[in-house]
C-alpha cells in the first residue's frame, strides 16, 4: 500500500509525509471525514511510508519486506480492530493492548488501527484512553471515524486530527476507471457519490443504478400530480431497506439538481445531465423559493439521521415543498 494508491486528499498525504520525514510523529491520529473517502486506505499508506526500508519520491518503494507484508495484508506489528455487530467492545481492545507492548517484529513502528472509532463503547473508549495517555515507544494509534463528535471529549483531546474531505468527480471517476469500471454507469455513480470513491463502488453494484433514470422522472412528474401519487412515491422510497440509503442519494443529487437549475447554473453543473430538461421544467414549476426548502428538507434529514433515520419523515417533508398541482380542467 502507497501513498501512490490513494486517490485524493493530496493535502494529507503532505502532511503525513512531512510528519514523518522530519521524525515528528504523533502517537495517536484520528483520520475524520466522510465515509469512502479514503480514510483507512490513507492510514495503510502512511504505516507502509514509516515502516518502509527505502522510501522513494515522497513514497514507500512498494517492493521492500515491510512494503510486501503491508500489501499481502500480513504485517505483523499491525493490529486493526473493526466494529461487530455495530461496536467495537471492550474485550477485543482488551486483548489489542497488551500486544503493543511487545518488541516489535519487523519495526520500527507498530500500529493499532481502529475502524470506525465512533463505533467504541464507553468501556472500550475507556480502556483505550488509559494507552493514549501514556502510550508505549514507536506505538501509533490510528481512529477512523466520519462522526467524531460521538467520541469522548477525552478520547479527541489526545488525538491530532486530519481531516479528509469528497474528492472532486474527475477523481471518483478516474478511480472507478481504474477498477476497470467504465461508461455512462461509473459517471452516474460518480456524480451521485458525493464525492466519496466507495460509496460510487457501492452504487456500481446496486441495483438502483439501473432505476435512476425511472425514479427521478417519476420524481420530476410529481410536480403536476395531485396527492396520491406522491404519497404512493413517498412509500415506495422507504419500502426495501435494502435499497432505501440508495434511493435517498438519488432523491439527494434531483434536490440539488433542482436548486443549480433554480440559480441558473449551467447543465455541466447537474448530477443528472442527461435529465437536464426535465429538471429545468421542474425547477420552472416549483420557483427559487421551494427549491430551496427541497434542498433544506433534505440537508435537515442528513444531519440528524444518524439518529433519527426516519426516511419517511424526511420525503414528506420534501414533497410538502412541492407547488400544489393545477387545476383539473372540467369541460
Amino acid at each position: 500500500m502507497r501513498f501512490a494508491d490513494v486517490v485524493g486528499n493530496e493535502h494529507v498525504k503532505e502532511v503525513l509525509r512531512r510528519a514523518a520525514d522530519r521524525d515528528r510523529v504523533p502517537h495517536a491520529w484520528m483520520f475524520t471525514g466522510p465515509d469512502g473517502v479514503g480514510k483507512r486506505t490513507m492510514a495503510l499508506a502512511f504505516l507502509s511510508y514509516l515502516v518502509c526500508r527505502d522510501r522513494r519520491d515522497g513514497d514507500s518503494c512498494g517492493v521492500c519486506r515491510s512494503c510486501n507484508q503491508m500489501t499481502a495484508g500480513a504485517f505483523a506489528d499491525l493490529q486493526v480492530l473493526s466494529p461487530e455487530k455495530g461496536y467495537i467492545k471492550l474485550e477485543p481492545l482488551k486483548e489489542s493492548m497488551p500486544r503493543l507492548f511487545y518488541p516489535a517484529l519487523t519495526g520500527p513502528w507498530k500500529c493499532l488501527l481502529i475502524d470506525d472509532a465512533h463505533t467504541l463503547t464507553n468501556e472500550a473508549a475507556n480502556a483505550a484512553l488509559k494507552t493514549l495517555e501514556e502510550p508505549p515507544s514507536m506505538v501509533m494509534f490510528v481512529l477512523v471515524t466520519p462522526s467524531p463528535d460521538l467520541l469522548p471529549r477525552t478520547v479527541l483531546s489526545r488525538c491530532f486530527e486530519v481531516p479528509f474531505g469528497p474528492l472532486a468527480n474527475d477523481e471518483v471517476v478516474a478511480f472507478l476507471e481504474s477498477r476497470g469500471r467504465t461508461g455512462s454507469d461509473a459517471w452516474s455513480a460518480a456524480s451521485l457519490s458525493r464525492g466519496s470513491p466507495g460509496r460510487a463502488l457501492q452504487f456500481l453494484d446496486s441495483p438502483v443504478l439501473a432505476q435512476r433514470t425511472e425514479f427521478l422522472t417519476s420524481f420530476l412528474d410529481l410536480a403536476e400530480s395531485d396527492a396520491d401519487p406522491r404519497l404512493k412515491f413517498a412509500d415506495g422510497v422507504g419500502s426495501s431497506k435494502d435499497e432505501t440509503a440508495d434511493l435517498m442519494l438519488l432523491v439527494e443529487s434531483i434536490a440539488r439538481d433542482v436548486l443549480r437549475a433554480s440559480a441558473g447554473l449551467s447543465d455541466d453543473m447537474l448530477s443528472n445531465r442527461d435529465l437536464a430538461y426535465a429538471i429545468r421544467a421542474f425547477a420552472d414549476r416549483v420557483g427559487p423559493d421551494r427549491a430551496v426548502d427541497m434542498a433544506t428538507a433534505w440537508l435537515d434529514w442528513d444531519a440528524t439521521r444518524r439518529f433519527v433515520p426516519n426516511v419517511r419523515t424526511a420525503m414528506d417533508r420534501l414533497l410538502q415543498a412541492l407547488p400544489n398541482p393545477p387545476p383539473t380542467v372540467r369541460g
